[in-house]
């Protein structure tokens, strides 16, 4: 491990770029476009924005120290107990993502394949058992091949983009004005519209192999952040401009596509861009997500039948296929899925303003800058961009499905005090890997 490259700021930024554009852009924006219209384009921009401020609190903590349970070490290092473990269990309910993969790449197969199309639930539950079985054993070779080919995606998207600036109707179409549903619907699809902009924060699971973590993380994390925000609203503004409302709102990004660019270029926008950015980010998702569950459940906040990780991999498989099952649309998962992980996220980040105080020495010595009372401020922007993501997640649901997002939310925090009540519940993945384990004070 000692003569292992480390990853410069250039590996850096690239890997959070890729983590950035994802699956997400490729499977929400025509969700996007049905709930605000031509205004997808701002709504990715202010996503991109409430992102990055309920994400600044893991900057500073990796410009602090280096954990080696990641992002739920960070938590654990800041919250409470308790609350660190209703953190942890919500890392498990998130796995419900995983489905939305599945039904993207089950749309792209019905396009490249429209003898398929008939058969989007079943296509979604093969793609993922497909995925989790080769994720399960260790397929290095696919992985990389996988990952070699990220770059497509990058090519993918500057096509569209350059060809639909040539189609896009700049004065709109009658009677689609901006904001087209109104303002509450515009704040309902930059909560949407958030969760194509998270996967930058994934650099902060490379730190033991990044050259200077503490001052380069926080610089990769700023600069694919911006960067990206600025190719979204590019591909926003082209989406949602070729054609008028009815025909692209709802419809994925490749189906766009077929209308922007020439016959072979929107087959190789499906395989090579949204395809593979799919099977990339789903492969990174599955691969990496068995170890902070077993992470998790060493910890005690799950039962040990989850230190193994094929229990892992099975389990993931399950809560990924049910909402395919139930019919759940695209738009309703993420909502489900955020509603928890935002309300936990504004209570960890009001409990972490006290950082600067419980860690005065790595505080001085942080790689990122800014004077305590900056810092706080940053961290009430947070609460507030956090808390509104999860409100307008909720309302964006029917009724029996927020009542059950609600209920299940609540079920969480029983959980996890029904854990620490039987005294399962000793955490242990709060120690800095550069330096002597860290107490708070």
């Amino acid at each position: 491990m000692e003569n292992q490259k480390k990853m410069s700021l250039f590996d850096l930024v690239f890997m959070s770029i890729g983590g950035i554009i994802g699956a997400g852009i490729f499977s929400m924006v025509g969700t996007g476009i049905a709930t605000t219209g031509r205004s997808v384009a701002l709504a990715l921009i202010v996503g991109m924005i409430f992102t990055m401020s309920q994400q600044i609190r893991y900057i500073f903590t990796a410009s602090m120290f280096q954990l080696s349970g990641g992002m739920y070490s960070q938590n654990a290092l800041v919250l409470s107990p308790f609350l660190a473990g209703v953190s942890a269990v919500v890392t498990l309910v998130s796995s419900v993502s995983y489905s939305v993969f599945g039904i993207s790449m089950a749309q792209y197969l019905g396009d490249l394949f429209p003898v398929l199309e008939p058969y989007q639930v079943p296509v979604a539950c093969l793609v993922l058992i497909f995925f989790f079985i080769i994720a399960s054993t260790g397929a290095q070779i696919f992985a990389r091949a996988i990952n070699a080919l990220g770059i497509l995606k990058f090519i993918a998207l500057g096509l569209f983009i350059i060809f639909g600036f040539t189609k896009v109707q700049t004065g709109g179409f009658e009677g689609e004005p901006y904001f087209i549903n109104g303002g509450v619907s515009f704040l309902t699809a930059v909560a949407l519209m958030s969760f194509t902009c998270n996967g930058a924060t994934n650099i902060i699971n490379v730190q033991a192999i990044a050259e200077n973590p503490k001052k380069n993380i926080p610089k990769a994390f700023f600069i694919a952040s911006i960067l990206v925000a600025g190719v979204y609203f590019l591909l926003g503004y082209v989406a949602s401009g070729v054609a008028p409302y009815d025909q692209v709102a709802g419809q994925n990004l490749g189906y766009i596509a077929g209308l922007v660019l020439p016959g072979p270029l929107a087959v190789f926008f499906i395989v090579g861009g949204a395809m593979c950015s799919l099977s990339t980010a789903l492969l990174g998702g599955i691969s990496g997500m068995p170890f902070m569950i077993i992470g998790i459940a060493e910890d005690g906040w799950l039962p040990k039948f989850f230190t193994k990780k094929f229990n892992v991999v099975v389990t993931l498989a399950i809560i990924s296929i049910l909402p395919i099952i139930g019919g759940f649309s695209l738009d309703n998962i993420v909502s489900m899925m955020l509603v928890p992980g935002m309300a936990i996220g504004a209570i960890t980040n009001f409990q972490a303003m006290s950082m600067p105080e419980r860690f005065p020495e790595e505080w001085a010595n942080s790689g990122l800058k800014c004077s305590p009372t900056l810092y706080r401020i940053l961290m009430v922007i947070s609460i507030i961009t956090s808390l509104m993501t999860s409100f307008f997640s909720l309302t964006s649901l029917t009724l029996p499905m927020a009542i059950g997002t609600v209920i299940a939310t609540i079920l969480i925090f029983v959980w996890t005090w029904y854990r620490m009540k039987k005294g399962y519940v000793n955490i242990t993945s709060t120690t800095d890997m550069s330096e002597e384990p860290v107490q708070a004070k």
